[in-house]
């Protein structure tokens, strides 16, 4: 699945003096290849960018095209399955008794009978790394931070969606649930072949995760590339209101203090690395 936002624009109460441009000529392509990540400050664009990538906004200007074709507006349903979207803090949705219940609730809306909706609710527990036998039976209100989120997770990616957007997944989490729902995130996409995009506005916690970076400023995409890349922009970054992963920081600081660091580390270990050759190369001199 292909999806494209050909110069986006979307005004929230149009023609009124609450009018508020949130999108601005956004043009965007995302598909089940991508492992992507949409940062920004709070009021740059994310949330209603990713809106439109699963019909539930349509553009005040410009067009969304799937696999190349502008959805008819009778195939917004359709489009909703193929791309999941998982709001902050879904666990709030939670109303079912139990896990398997909550799970099942979306493959029953798409008319999926018990053996199938079963089947699904199986898979999707199993993708987050939640055992069905033993989470299925289970009040999902009494689950820790990390199991809500994922259960949460589970209940979309039971309706199979090609695509899953998050928006800033591992908000109020401890930074154990941050690491754990982040590994899972990572087998979604290249163990499932699922498409993964997160919103964030947090560069450390995706800085060893993503392989693309799509930066928004008010409203604009002003970046969309390697993550590698924008984190060598401190002005980019800058005037977006983000700060530099730690590591990028570092090396950014041993640089102004004179060392010859190569630029394009963003992992520990690479960055770890980095600094490993320049001293090495600072004593040969």
């Amino acid at each position: 699945m292909h999806i494209e936002l050909d110069a986006v624009c979307h005004t929230y109460q149009p023609g009124t003096a609450l009018s508020v441009d949130a999108l601005k000529e956004a043009s965007l392509s995302i598909d089940q290849t991508d492992f992507a990540a949409i940062v920004g400050p709070t009021g740059s664009g994310k949330s209603t960018l990713v809106q439109h990538l699963n019909g539930l906004l349509a553009p005040t200007a410009g067009r969304v095209l799937v696999d190349g074709v502008p959805p008819k507006r009778q195939a917004a349903r359709e489009l909703r399955s193929h791309v999941g979207l998982v709001f902050q803090f879904p666990e709030n949705q939670f109303f079912e008794a139990t896990v398997r219940e909550d799970v099942a609730f979306g493959p029953r809306n798409l008319s999926c009978g018990a053996v199938e909706a079963g089947k699904r609710v199986t898979e999707a527990l199993d993708m987050v790394g939640l055992d069905p036998d033993l989470f299925g039976p289970r009040n999902p209100f009494e689950l820790s931070g990390g199991e809500k989120r994922r259960v949460a997770i589970a209940g979309v990616l039971a309706m199979r969606p090609r695509i899953i957007v998050l928006d800033e997944p591992t908000a109020g989490l401890d930074p154990v649930g941050r690491r754990e729902l982040m590994a899972h995130l990572r087998d979604l996409h290249y163990r499932e072949g699922i498409g993964v995009v997160i919103v964030s506005h947090a560069l450390d916690e995706i800085a060893e995760l993503v392989e693309r970076l799509i930066v928004m400023r008010e409203g604009r995409i002003v970046f969309d590339g390697r993550p590698s890349v924008a984190f060598e922009r401190e002005e980019l970054l800058a005037r977006a209101g983000l700060d530099p992963p730690q590591g990028v920081a570092t090396l950014a600081a041993l640089r102004r203090r004179g060392l010859d660091v190569a630029p394009g580390a963003v992992t520990i270990d690479d960055v770890a690395r980095a600094v490993a050759d320049a001293v090495e190369k600072s004593d040969e001199t």
